[in-house]
């Protein structure tokens, strides 16, 4: 007579018990897992959205430095470039004018003083252009800010310029 080992083991209470202890345990960790999936998974979805979106901003903010590093529209100093910006409105050459203002706002203000050539308005800024009493540097001498006395009875203006950081050349931030 031959003996299964397998078959003897079949028969004993203790085998079935181990089985079933590990068919349970395994159970458990498959249905554990699969639950730890399906709740990662909105989780997962939002990492590879915000892994896209920085993807998406890293190429923005390289498009953005390489057109400050092709922007030479400006003088060495505050007032060179202020000197440009202003010669540029009095010819009307408000495309030029543009150009003098960081790369972000460019295409804005190029627009904004096209409108303003449109209005025949260009006197009523360069007015309050010449109208400028100062100016000082920041302390990190990246940031340069000229100032007007009093207007018309209202508060002066401030007008910032920046320095590229690439080309060395200063641009205009805010009017």
């Amino acid at each position: 007579m031959k003996y299964d080992f397998l078959e003897g083991l079949s028969g004993k209470w203790w085998v079935w018990l181990i089985a079933v202890i590990i068919g349970a345990w395994a159970a458990l960790f498959v249905a554990d897992y699969y639950q730890s999936w399906k709740i990662d998974q909105p989780r997962q979805a939002r990492y590879l959205e915000a892994v896209a979106e920085y993807a998406k901003y890293e190429a923005e903010q390289t498009a953005l430095e390489a057109r400050y590093a092709a922007d030479f529209d400006g003088g060495e100093t505050p007032q060179e470039t202020w000197d440009l910006f202003v010669a540029a409105l009095k010819t009307g050459d408000t495309d030029q004018a543009a150009k003098y203002y960081i790369v972000e706002q460019q295409e804005r203000m190029k627009e904004a003083w096209a409108g303003v050539k449109e209005r025949n308005t260009l006197n009523i800024h360069l007015n309050d252009y010449e109208k400028i009493i100062g100016g000082d540097m920041y302390p990190d001498g990246e940031r340069f800010e000229f100032y007007t006395d009093d207007i018309d009875g209202g508060p002066g203006f401030v007008y910032m310029l920046v320095k590229n950081p690439l080309t060395g050349v200063w641009k205009i931030e805010d009017l």
